[in-house]
C-alpha cells in the first residue's frame, strides 16, 4: 500500500513530474516510483531519477487519440481519458 499526498489547499506538496511520449509503447521506458528511466530514455538528463506517486504521462499517438497515464506504486495506470 501506498499514498502521496499531492496537494495541500491550492499548494502542490510533492514533485509530481509530467512526461510526454509519442506511443504506448514509450511508458515502459519512463521513470516509475522505483527507478529513473530506462532504454532511450535513460540518459535523458531529468529522467535519471524516480518519479512520484501522483506523476502522468500523456501519450499522442498517430491515429490521433491522446491518452493520459497516472504513476501508481504498481506502475503506470491508463486513466481512461482521451
Amino acid at each position: 500500500m501506498a499514498t502521496n499526498l499531492l496537494k495541500v489547499g491550492n499548494d502542490p506538496n510533492s514533485a509530481i513530474k509530467t512526461f510526454c511520449v509519442d506511443t504506448i509503447e514509450e511508458i515502459a521506458k519512463l521513470p516509475t516510483m522505483e527507478h529513473g528511466a530506462t532504454g532511450d530514455f535513460a540518459n535523458i538528463p531529468g529522467l535519471e531519477s524516480p518519479a512520484q506517486m501522483g506523476s502522468q504521462a500523456i501519450v499522442g499517438n498517430e491515429s490521433g487519440t491522446v491518452k493520459i497515464y497516472m504513476l501508481f506504486s504498481f506502475g503506470w495506470k491508463d486513466t481512461g481519458t482521451e
